[in-house]
């Protein structure tokens, strides 16, 4: 069976390549012939290319400054590797930047899949998107979305009359978010299920495959700030001083005062070795949570103002809501990063990793 998958997975973020390659890996276990549609239209796109230099007057003086210099070759040399990083770990399907090109491809799958990451955010795709509800796909075959992500808790209205007719024709119906669900439920009358990220569906020892060790040696603490927020750039600096542990952050150095150093260019390869490694994880990113919890390390969530749903809904669903820190005055003590008992954490994983893959399995045989 060939199997086509419609998601974000040319952005250069951590989360998305790895909800990517594992939801590959995945569909190969179970015995089909994945790949991933390679559509990417400008608007996924722009978000991670290094930007165009302005040659104007008004800014000459400033590119004359070796620390903007210095940022745009960092900026250009990550995006070198991690396109690198895309051709390599990816089986490529087409390319595709416009829903046009992608209409007109006639492409012939037995399978199509839409997810995991935010597929279903207007926010992200400027708008409704038919390539994200599979409106492209030959008549037939299988139309299945696997933890599709809408990042709130409702479709903006001026989309779900579209989203219920692209629904019409889905086979299996499937949302990564529990409190998306009734959003989706309103919209069709076939049965539609929450289940897990992608990245959740493998153990830790499936990601050896992918993993590179990190360049940091020593101990530290693990900053993914996915959305700048002031308050945890304080709690983590306080939190740095308090324990005596210095941090390693992904964006551009110098946002830390005591700074290991950045991995603003690692692959998600490397991000693997260096989550591995960290002492603690402080994090406003769903995915670094995900990791978190595989690599069974101390962390603490604070929430993404937009999105932050996807990351409360996991924590309650595997009973760890206490590592949720709303405001760092809610912050008592070290004890709040531990994950208190592990091996109900993973028999908490284990059951609803079965159900996930059960639910991939019986919709990739529905006829």
């Amino acid at each position: 069976m060939k199997v086509g998958v419609v998601t974000f997975h040319n952005a250069h973020n951590y989360g998305a390549s790895l909800q990517t390659w594992a939801l590959q890996k995945v569909l190969k276990n179970l015995g089909t012939e994945p790949g991933v549609i390679h559509y990417h239209p400008e608007i996924i796109d722009k978000l991670y290319v290094a930007p165009k230099l302005d040659t104007t007057k008004k800014k000459l003086k400033y590119l004359l400054k070796k620390e903007y210099r210095t940022r745009i070759q960092t900026q250009i040399y990550k995006n070198k590797r991690y396109s690198k990083f895309i051709r390599e770990k990816f089986h490529l399907i087409g390319d595709y930047k416009t829903y046009e090109e992608l209409l007109n491809s006639n492409l012939s799958l037995d399978a199509y899949i839409t997810g995991s990451d935010q597929v279903w955010n207007s926010d992200h795709t400027g708008g409704f998107d038919p390539a994200y509800t599979l409106d492209f796909a030959k008549p037939g075959a299988k139309k299945i979305s696997y933890a599709a992500s809408v990042g709130r808790e409702y479709i903006l209205p001026q989309y779900r009359e579209q989203f219920r007719q692209s629904l019409e024709s889905y086979t299996s119906i499937s949302v990564r978010e529990a409190s998306a669900k009734p959003a989706i439920e309103a919209l069709t009358e076939k049965p539609v299920e929450v289940v897990l990220d992608p990245t959740l569906l493998l153990e830790r020892k499936d990601y050896e495959e992918l993993k590179k060790p990190g360049k940091f040696k020593g101990r530290y603490i693990l900053v993914y700030m996915m959305e700048s927020n002031k308050e945890l750039v304080q709690f983590a600096n306080r939190l740095s001083v308090a324990i005596g542990l210095p941090i390693i952050q992904r964006k551009l150095p110098g946002v830390f005062r005591n700074e290991l150093g950045s991995y603003y260019e690692d692959t998600a390869a490397e991000f693997l070795g260096e989550i591995e490694k960290a002492e603690y994880v402080l994090t406003n990113s769903f995915h670094a949570t995900v990791f978190s919890l595989i690599y069974e390390k101390p962390f603490i969530s604070m929430l993404h103002t937009s999105t932050g749903a996807r990351t409360s809904d996991l924590l309650k669903s595997v009973g760890l809501e206490s590592h949720l820190l709303y405001h760092i005055g809610d912050f008592h003590d070290m004890n709040q990063f531990k994950i208190e008992d592990v091996d109900a954490l993973r028999q908490r994983i284990r059951e609803l990793r079965e159900s996930s893959i059960n639910f991939l399995n019986r919709a990739l045989k529905n006829n």
